[in-house]
């Protein structure tokens, strides 16, 4: 590589120091534990601020500078050390030679209820969905559901519709048990028991609120999200899904691993699944609609479904149960 001349050589150093400034920031945010609104929403953000390193590197070897390369480098490494799990997939939690019994869910937020009905049961129909987990579900939703043909496939219902965004309704393949609500969640947690396949299947809906609206009450309600999938008994296996308002970078979401959940995109080494905005003239950015497992044989092979109407899209992971 051609050497820049001299009088570039400060300017590749200033580069790549404030592109350090930044990866080093993203680094940080991810690993935040802070309940500062602020840093939660920036969290969000802290993997396009990692990528940075990227050009702290480049500027760096330009200005020939061994001291910033070596700390590009170090931002590059901590990254990996991050995003790792997003594509090193490691799906098998149980041993079961027979590989479990295949259980298709789907996620969608409602957004307000307004959400095109058809083109959820499409994505229903055409994806084999097993079950379907609704948020920001309102009565009128739910009735445009039933009237689109959903209980044509998914006949089992478990409803805790409300107007707005507080309401949250599962829709399955197999019986499902009366809804309960869970108290202390300004938009909606409902827990279901379901009939599986193979066995009974926890079912919970999840929808915290999230950090841009109210930084205290979303690190309370994901703590107590928390708590409470914890403290769920098992040996039954327990499906969560639905809009976490969290990313892989927020610290809070991360630590749900450590309880015995395995979220679809990390444990299928799925990479980068963003599901917001889904109603922009651009692609979404981030992702914050999840599903995970406890008890599960594995869980992966996720993928988003482009709904109508709604600015979120859908999420479809298969989870496999034990046989």
């Amino acid at each position: 590589m051609t050497p820049p001349p001299v009088g570039r050589r400060p300017v590749a150093r200033a580069v790549s120091v404030l592109a350090a400034l930044v990866a080093a920031s993203g680094v940080a945010l991810h690993l935040s534990r802070s309940a500062n609104p602020t840093v939660l929403v920036l969290a969000t953000f802290a993997f396009a601020a990692w990528l940075f390193c990227l050009v702290a590197l480049v500027a760096a070897l330009r200005a020939r500078s061994l001291a910033l390369t070596i700390l590009a480098l170090a931002l590059v490494g901590a990254g990996v050390v991050q995003y790792g799990p997003l594509v090193a997939s490691s799906p098998v939690y149980d041993d079961d030679p027979a590989g479990g019994v295949p259980l298709k869910v789907m996620v969608q937020n409602l957004e307000f209820g307004r959400a095109a009905p058809h083109d959820v049961v499409r994505a229903v129909r055409t994806g084999g969905v097993d079950v379907l987990l609704t948020v920001e579900a309102t009565p009128e939703s739910a009735d445009a559901l039933r009237t689109a043909g959903l209980t044509s496939l998914l006949p089992h219902e478990s409803a805790a519709t409300a107007p707005g965004t507080e309401g949250v309704a599962v829709w399955s393949r197999y019986p499902l048990s009366s809804p309960e609500r869970i108290p202390g969640f300004s938009l909606g947690v409902l827990r279901t028991e379901m009939a599986g396949p193979s066995g009974p299947v926890t079912v919970v809906a999840a929808h915290p609120v999230a950090p841009v609206f109210d930084g205290p009450r979303a690190v309370e309600e994901a703590d107590r999200l928390r708590s409470y999938l914890g403290g769920l008994p098992g040996p039954a296996p327990v499906v969560v899904g639905g809009d976490f308002n969290a990313t892989w970078d927020h610290v809070r979401f991360r630590e749900l691993r450590g309880l015995g959940y395995a979220d679809s995109v990390s444990a299928g080494g799925d990479g980068w699944v963003p599901t917001w905005p889904a109603d922009r003239r651009f692609p979404p950015l981030i992702g914050i609609d999840h599903i995970l497992a406890r008890g599960a044989v594995s869980v992966g092979e996720t993928s988003t479904v482009r709904v109508d109407r709604t600015d979120h899209r859908g999420v479809t992971a298969t989870v496999r149960l034990p046989a």
